[in-house]
């Protein structure tokens, strides 16, 4: 049984899949709220969000959010399909519309290439049939849920940055271009940044769902442990890497497989066993990979100060050699005197 679309935000066979005119997103912009933009760009940025993860980010209830978004389909600003199941039904499952598409390029001046390109029909019915979609759900649920926390939690709580894959390879790549050209920044899955109560903190996601070797996990580690010594060149930290697992079984396996890696003391890392769906990752469920740890679980902004930076005296170090070398370099305060025979520098003769 294929997957269930929505008739209203598919486009027909043969259609201009990228194509939505002015007229249109004029018309649809007058019913458009700033909730509503909000939500539509989340969408275009990480490529796949459901009716719940959609709902913690802007609404107060599931029912109120389904009523809009299914307004928001009508309007072209989003499509939606329904992946199958064997038992019960999926929730839908949300993609950039056509008119969305044109109203997110027309904001981004310059970028509207991009955009169109989301929507084009092969490409959204190859997510809809992809085996990664149902990691992608999970990688968006994982922010959905910090972000659901952020909104109930008060002022001073606020997830401050949240980057897809794409995304975070560029962010990682812009702070260590020089020092990773051969090899390119590692892949995580997501980057965030929280802040809580004066505590903030810049992680890389690894959403594991169980299906790669153990092995395989802990080979990325060279690739982090390349881009941490390639930051801390540049005077940056090396964000946290934390690794999500679906379960205790898997996550114990894991950590063993993680501490046995030689890159392992030099990155900052913490694993989690659970359903962000079900439980925040904000809160104490975080357990820092330390030879000898016995402190528990930590909540996510309190890993900073749990994880000591392996690199922070390296850096320090970097940092006082640049001083140095600044200071060597200064010249005097007077100009070099062209009747100075010897060629030293010197205040001029008195007249």
């Amino acid at each position: 049984m294929a997957s269930q679309s929505s008739a209203a935000g598919r486009p027909r066979a043969g259609s201009a899949t990228g194509s939505a005119s002015d007229q249109a997103v004029l018309a649809a912009a007058r019913h458009l709220t700033s909730r509503d933009r909000s939500l539509v760009r989340a969408v275009g940025e990480h490529r796949v969000l459901t009716t719940g993860q959609l709902a913690a980010l802007g609404f107060g209830s599931v029912i109120t959010a389904r009523h809009r978004l299914a307004a928001l389909v009508g309007l072209g600003m989003l499509r939606r399909f329904r992946p199958h199941r064997e038992t019960g039904s999926a929730p839908w499952h949300y993609l950039l519309g056509p008119v969305g598409a044109v109203l997110l390029g027309a904001e981004d001046a310059g970028d509207e290439k991009r955009w169109q390109a989301a929507v084009r029909a092969d490409r959204q019915l190859a997510l809809e049939r992809s085996q990664r979609l149902a990691h992608l759900v999970g990688v968006n649920w994982f922010f959905a849920a910090l972000a659901a926390h952020t909104r109930g939690a008060g002022a001073g709580t606020e997830l401050q940055l949240w980057l897809s894959e794409t995304g975070a390879a560029g962010w990682l790549q812009g702070r260590a271009a020089a020092r990773l050209a051969w090899d390119g920044p590692p892949r995580p899955d997501g980057l965030g940044v929280l802040a809580e109560h004066g505590q903030q903190v810049t992680f890389l996601l690894e959403y594991d769902t169980g299906s790669e070797h153990l092995a395989q996990l802990a080979g990325k580690l060279p690739g982090y442990g390349r881009l941490a010594a390639a930051m801390a060149e540049v005077d940056h930290a090396c964000p946290l890497l934390l690794f999500c697992f679906p379960g205790p079984r898997r996550e114990q396996a894991a950590r063993r497989a993680l501490a046995g890696c030689s890159d392992s003391p030099a990155l900052r890392i913490a694993t989690s066993a659970l359903d962000p769906e079900q439980t925040s990752p904000a809160g104490p469920v975080w357990l820092p990979l330390l030879p000898g740890w016995a402190g528990g679980r930590v909540r996510l902004c309190a890993l900073d100060a749990a994880l000591p930076d392996p690199w922070a005296v390296y850096r320090a170090g970097q940092a006082v050699a640049r001083e140095q070398a600044a200071h060597a370099h200064v010249p005097p305060p007077w100009p070099d005197d062209p009747y100075d025979d010897d060629g030293s520098a010197g205040p001029a003769p008195a007249a």
